[in-house]
């Protein structure tokens, strides 16, 4: 009865639209923000914060603005700053994941190698990518080889542990099933290892894409010679520039903030949802 009155629904037709829920959701995440600012922005109008110091929120958009020039955006100081950091960061990681997930698959299935190199994987891993720093300079000199290289340390342990631990979760006997119905390597991989590993190897990759934001500002500050968020925000203090320093903060918290949300999330959401039918016996 309930599946004839459902088939006789009308499916909408359209695009997504947002359900009252994620509003709820959205707001609620927006409210503490949007109280911040009105408290910081009343704090500096009413004197009790020397703007100078800690310019208000309104101050810190109209730098932002003027930065921007959206009347002429090709020639927009602030776009070719952000453009330039995202290029390394994301260059940066694509090289990590390259390297570190095949790694990853290696040692999770190799116990004995895992055995070997895990002490060395424990001394590494707590390690700062930025104390990496000063070493790349001396070899490298200034410059985007030094930054990615940097960036690439810092997103390549989290995505190596997260990926070795996806792999040795995998239970024993799903890999014997699998193999006892004739799968060769390229079908277990495709069947177990992969699903299996999946959640982790996901977590690893926001983690790796986390770190490689955060190193990027430290490696800029000491080693871009021209553009990148970071180079802004330490050139900007020579001149006592307050205002351009937050407006790259704010950058960099923003940037962060939909990496997370618009790109981590629903690719997140959609590996689980990959995961969960991969191990559906219907499925296959």
């Amino acid at each position: 009865m309930t599946a004839s009155r459902t088939a006789g629904i009308p499916r909408q037709k359209g695009g997504p639209s947002a359900s009252p829920s994620q509003i709820v959701a959205f707001v609620t995440f927006m409210l503490p923000i949007g109280a911040l600012l009105l408290f910081w922005e009343g704090v500096v109008r009413f004197g009790l914060a020397d703007a100078t110091i800690l310019p208000a929120p309104s101050m810190i958009v109209v730098r932002e603005w003027e930065l921007l020039n959206p009347v002429k955006a090709e020639r927009s100081l602030l776009l070719v700053h952000i453009g330039v950091s995202l290029w390394r960061a994301l260059a940066a990681f694509v090289l990590a994941c390259l390297v570190a997930i095949p790694l990853g698959f290696v040692l999770g299935l190799s116990a004995g190698t895992y055995r070997a190199l895990s002490p060395l994987l424990s001394l590494l891993l707590p390690l700062p990518a930025v104390a990496w720093t000063p070493i790349f300079l001396v070899a490298f000199g200034q410059g985007d080889l030094t930054i990615i290289g940097v960036c690439f340390l810092g997103a390549f342990f989290p995505v190596l542990y997260s990926t070795i631990q996806g792999v040795r979760g995998i239970g024993v006997h799903a890999i014997w099933v699998v193999q006892s119905m004739g799968a060769g390597p390229l079908g277990l991989f495709r069947r177990v290892l992969l699903p299996g590993a999946l959640p982790a190897l996901i977590s690893g990759l926001k983690l790796g894409m986390a770190h490689s934001w955060r190193t990027l500002v430290a490696a800029e500050m000491l080693a871009a010679l021209s553009y990148g968020l970071g180079f802004m925000i330490f050139a900007a203090r020579s001149y006592m520039d307050v205002s351009t320093m937050f407006v790259g903060i704010v950058c960099l918290a923003v940037i962060g903030l939909l990496i997370e949300h618009a790109i981590c999330w629903p690719v997140s959401a959609r590996a689980r949802f990959c995961a969960t039918s991969s191990r559906d016996p219907a499925s296959s």
